[in-house]
């Protein structure tokens, strides 16, 4: 008698049970690949400049401004503040839905990617891209800032602008007379300085002296040059300024001669030679006239012998007819020459003076 087959039938519970654990070992093995490819595939993106553009935008969408900042440094060093950097970008993405914000490649030059970003229409600004020295891209917006300036501080300092220290690929030229002291025909005693050239400034600079906060900073009314020097506010020169200012005032108003205006000056300049020939017969004669709100302020030395500030008064005068009161407002070089101080050049600038809205 044979025996008879009998063929067992599956235990559902326990088909339910091997489904589950086979499907489990197909989804865990299927995680294992896609963790492992996610993985490699953020590593690769970190070699990629889109990865760049994407980190950038997530830092403009959590606000990170002062992280897109310190990344600029990286790429594009420039020279300015953190707080007009994060202002410009704030107002470049006011309002801004940067799922629609479009960037198109324009340049690449030395390793560096540049694309100009735009909202609809609309050019935002330029972002450039470079890889960091660690193998990550970055990005940084570059701006074109209106403002340009000029530096002069005296030779050899080293001199930093809002925190950041220069370097000679700013500076133009070095060891040479400062442009205040340049109409002197014979410079010898002239302080010398270090020229600087700073671009794309989003607003005025902060500059110092590094490890020295003695220095201060002038604008020549005549250049529109920074000129640096240390500070001073010794009554003595205080007075210098004061005393020869009006004596200067008063050879147009004929109350003095030019030998008095010679006495203080270095005759053999471009200064000299200006005022020498300037005529004052246009001025009316009168007995009365005074001098009143005499203030010298911001003076800076550029060197031991040297010194420029700015001085303003009132000058009334008086024919008996007519009267009137001037505003004047001066800027003053001087050059110690023999111990005696004497002025190298002037520049005018009525608006130095708080009471230029009352002239007539």
């Amino acid at each position: 008698m044979s025996k008879k087959k009998v063929r067992r039938g599956l235990n559902p519970l326990v088909g339910v049970i091997l489904v589950l654990l086979v499907g489990a070992g197909c989804v865990f093995g299927g995680m294992t690949f896609l963790n492992g490819a996610k993985k490699e595939f953020a590593a690769a993106e970190k070699d990629m400049p889109e990865s760049a553009i994407s980190d950038y935008f997530a830092k403009v969408r959590n606000r990170d401004f002062d992280g897109i900042y310190e990344d600029s440094l990286v790429i594009a060093p420039h020279m300015n503040g953190k707080q007009e950097y994060v202002e410009t970008l704030e107002k470049i993405y006011e309002g801004v839905d940067l799922n629609n914000v479009k960037f198109y490649l324009t340049e690449t030059v030395d390793g560096v990617d540049t694309y100009d970003l735009y909202d609809g229409d609309n050019y935002l600004a330029a972002l450039k891209l470079m890889k960091s020295d660690d193998g990550r891209w970055l990005a940084s917006t570059e701006f074109s800032g209106n403002n340009r300036y000029v530096i002069e501080a005296p030779a050899g300092l080293k001199i930093s602008v809002n925190g950041i220290e220069l370097t000679k690929k700013n500076m133009l030229e070095e060891n040479i007379v400062a442009v205040n002291f340049q109409g002197m025909k014979n410079t010898a005693s002239a302080p010398h300085v270090d020229k600087y050239l700073l671009e794309n400034m989003l607003g005025e600079p902060e500059i110092a002296v590094v490890g020295d906060n003695s220095y201060g900073t002038l604008v020549d009314v005549v250049s529109g040059r920074i000129l640096v020097g240390k500070k001073t506010e010794d009554p003595t020169l205080v007075q210098t300024f004061i005393d020869d200012a009006k004596t200067c005032a008063k050879l147009p108003a004929q109350e003095t001669s030019l030998n008095a205006v010679a006495a203080i000056s270095v005759t053999d300049s471009d200064w000299y030679d200006r005022i020498r020939t300037m005529q004052n017969f246009w001025f009316t004669a009168h007995a009365v006239s005074s001098f009143s709100n005499e203030k010298a302020f911001n003076i800076i030395q550029q060197s031991e012998d040297s010194m420029v500030g700015y001085v303003t008064f009132d000058y009334y005068a008086d024919n008996g007819e007519v009267h009137r009161t001037w505003h004047p407002g001066y800027q003053i070089s001087f050059i110690r020459q023999n111990g005696i101080w004497k002025i190298a050049g002037m520049g005018i600038n009525s608006e130095l003076n708080s009471a230029k809205e009352i002239n007539y």
